[in-house]
């Protein structure tokens, strides 16, 4: 155990130690120590009963001694909960247990008595040295032996060599006996402590991101543990592996009070009892939450909420979008890739919804020499309008996308029939009436009405439409200038 103290036997952590103690006090030591007062209580009052009403005995005196100091503990500490004093009162209660061998009285008791009482009293000292603490069990057993080896050659007027070796030897043993117990326990303990801090994190790691860490002292570098799903937010390098992945989030995530690998490091009270933190990266703020699952072993856990996945997504998408445009870019010289130009657009912009005030016949205009110059040089289109320039606010990117896919449709149709096209503009109240003639109104209106684009944006863009035989009309709503949230500018085409 890195984190403890072997010459002081305590864990560096005075926190540590003290709720050590007070489990173990609460678990063993307290109970035990109830029992021995009980007991000591119980049998110091009957023998001084029957010295005052049956027959004096001599040793009264130390029954007498040892019932006051048993009332003085429990007085001190359970009555007033004292429980700091506990293992000294441990220690007193086994000193008192090997002090009883002067009340047995030689004259009036046999040998086996003796030998009985004797192993009773071990006994009762054993349990003490077994509960205690190393340091106080080492001092338990040094006076237990000072005294049994000073009552007995007191007793035999000699002193006993072989009986001195034996006990020196045999608190040896139960030295060391204590020494492996007392260090299993507080392996124990910090075992324990771990399992209960991941409970209490478990509600948190189910379904949620996370990434478990441990900083490496003589390396000086955070290393992983374990991480579950975070390739999904900001900060993450597919071509990086997993642990510089994780060292990569601590520099990159900053908070207002500084970055989180700096928060880890300098702050250890803020992460103690466990933190939310608002940070940013990539442009984007999001909430994490850190804790401490192992302050001696610098672990800590950072958990990612689940509600920014939708940021996350977005941000993936703005950059596949990036990607793709850059994309398009490069290779828009070629004939088919203009053409799945148009149809990358119309997927980027479907819901990208941008109200502005358009000159229409210009942007009709545009799209019809695009398709005659590009695509399909064949189609014979003509537009008729009264007015110059016709404007009308409208969603940009949706307009845009609506007439892409009307010209689709015309080019299919008029590849088989090459018809002459006329597309009427007028200007209907405050609306724009587009009415298309020429074509096999039939064909149209099937390929119109299977569009999947021409489908998720009609109702945002016209008013109403209808089929006849001879043509198709268009009501495009126009929409009221100012009224809504994007700022309206005039945009040429």
């Amino acid at each position: 155990m890195k984190f403890f103290n072997y010459f002081r036997w305590k864990f560096e952590e005075t926190d540590l130690e003290e709720k050590y103690q007070i489990d173990k006090a609460n678990e063993i030591k307290k109970p035990v120590f109830q029992c021995i007062l009980l007991l000591s209580f119980c049998s110091n009052v009957t023998v001084l009963a029957l010295h005052y009403f049956v027959q004096p005995i001599g040793t009264w005196y130390i029954n007498a001694i040892l019932t006051g100091l048993t009332i003085i503990q429990v007085i001190i500490i359970l009555v007033l909960k004292q429980l700091q004093y506990l293992q000294i009162g441990l220690t007193l209660s086994s000193i008192s247990i090997g002090i009883l061998q002067l009340n047995v009285d030689p004259l009036n008791t046999t040998s086996s008595e003796f030998y009985v009482y004797g192993c009773i009293f071990t006994q009762f000292q054993a349990v003490l040295f077994m509960i205690s603490n190393l340091n106080h069990a080492l001092f338990q057993i040094i006076c237990s032996l000072a005294i049994r080896t000073s009552i007995t050659t007191l007793y035999s007027k000699r002193p006993d060599y072989l009986s001195i070796f034996l006990g020196v030897f045999g608190c040896f043993l139960i030295l060391i006996t204590i020494f492996v117990n007392d260090k299993n326990s507080r392996r124990h303990f910090i075992q324990n402590l771990k399992e209960n801090n991941l409970k209490k994190l478990g509600n948190f790691l189910i379904n949620k991101p996370y990434l478990k860490i441990q900083f490496n002292e003589d390396q000086q570098i955070f290393q992983l543990l374990s991480q579950s799903r975070i390739n999904k937010f900001p900060g993450y390098n597919s071509e990086l592996c997993d642990g510089c992945n994780s060292r990569q989030i601590l520099r990159y995530y900053k908070s207002d009070i500084g970055w989180l690998e700096q928060i880890l490091l300098s702050q250890p009270q803020l992460t103690k009892q466990g933190c939310a933190l608002i940070v940013k990266c990539e442009k984007i703020r999001f909430i994490i939450k850190v804790c401490v699952i192992d302050p001696q072993q610098h672990q800590y856990l950072i958990l990612f909420q689940e509600y920014l996945q939708k940021v996350v997504k977005v941000l993936e998408q703005e950059k596949e979008q990036i990607k793709l445009k850059d994309f398009l870019n490069q290779n828009s010289i070629f004939y088919h890739q203009k053409v799945f130009n148009l149809g990358a657009f119309s997927v980027l912009f479907l819901n990208k919804q941008v109200l502005k005030r358009i000159e229409f016949k210009q942007l009709l205009q545009k799209i019809i020499r695009i398709y005659q110059s590009k695509f399909f040089p064949n189609i014979e289109i003509e537009t008729q309008a009264k007015e110059d320039q016709i404007y009308i606010c409208s969603y940009l990117h949706q307009l845009r996308i609506f007439l892409i896919q009307i010209f689709e449709i015309i080019s299919e149709i008029t590849l088989k029939d090459s018809e002459k096209v006329v597309v009427h503009i007028n200007q209907h109240l405050n609306n724009i009436e587009v009415k298309l003639e020429g074509l096999n109104q039939q064909l149209f209106k099937q390929q119109y009405t299977q569009n999947y684009f021409i489908r998720k944006i009609q109702s945002l863009l016209l008013d109403s439409y209808q089929f006849n035989g001879k043509d198709s009309t268009f009501l495009l709503k126009n929409y009221p200038c100012g009224t809504f949230y994007q700022k309206l500018i005039e945009t040429n085409y």
